[in-house]
């Protein structure tokens, strides 16, 4: 889950949730996109082996505060995003390809489009991490083959599926870079910028099909500390009311 300490509370969005603006986002997308159901069901719940920890959330010991997605102990990460990758295959086999993808690409700083991508405590782990890249990596070439999938085309769709999951990030006020501008790597070669306008975003150059696009972002504020233990915290995300703070990313004018 995505943590943003306000004073004395924190503002929470579910992993889940933020997967799921992804998905909206991927379906406003303007350019003709290769195998679009796919991409879209990959967006859409490229996270959803959270579900299984934001089901019995932990606080972080080091802070005494909920724990962020970006803090969580990396075997369990790692566990996570097995669960995911094995659920989305089932649904549709290329969107688990994309997702087992982008699940690898966590580590390898999205496969060098977002070097300062780094996880709190994989460095501890590096064992871990680099077994689980080399298995996700081992499968791709068979299954992009199965899949009748070139590896231009692949790529692309990878790129694209990062693009909705930062700018989901952004719009839910998790991305690990922070508030200030923006810049996403598009296919071919191509920058996106994001930068913020008040409480909306600017997205440059436009990629959307409609003239301004306004998203909803489910939110829980509950208080940042004071928790006896781990189903406290869970009792409280159960109990906090859910929020809806909009979002709109419109054009530069």
């Amino acid at each position: 889950m995505i943590v943003r300490p306000t004073g004395d509370t924190a503002e929470i969005v579910l992993q889940v949730d933020h997967a799921v603006i992804s998905g909206q986002l991927a379906e406003a997308w303007a350019d003709e996109v290769t195998a679009r159901d796919s991409v879209i069901v990959a967006a859409r719940l490229h996270d959803i082996g959270w579900r299984h920890w934001e089901a019995e959330p932990r606080i972080n010991t080091d802070t005494d505060q909920p724990t962020n997605f970006l803090n969580v102990q990396i075997d369990e990460h790692l566990r996570l995003y097995r669960l995911g990758i094995e659920e989305v295959a089932a649904i549709d086999p290329y969107a688990g390809l994309l997702v087992s993808m982008h699940s690898a690409g966590i580590y390898t700083g999205r496969y060098g489009t977002q070097p300062a991508l780094k996880l709190t405590r994989a460095a501890d782990v590096q064992s871990l991490v680099d077994a689980f890249v080399a298995e996700q990596e081992a499968r791709y070439e068979a299954m992009r083959d199965g899949l009748g999938v070139s590896q231009d085309e692949l790529w692309r769709n990878y790129l694209l599926l990062q693009v909705f999951d930062r700018l989901s990030l952004r719009v839910c006020l998790g991305d690990p870079a922070g508030p200030g501008p923006m810049e996403v790597v598009l296919p071919d070669e191509q920058t996106l910028h994001i930068a913020a306008d008040g409480d909306d975003q600017t997205v440059a150059p436009w990629p959307f099909a409609v003239d301004r696009l306004t998203i909803e972002v489910p939110t829980r504020t509950i208080p940042l500390t004071g928790y006896a233990d781990d189903d406290a915290l869970r009792l409280a995300l159960e109990q906090a009311e859910v929020e809806r703070r909009t979002v709109t990313l419109c054009p530069v004018s």
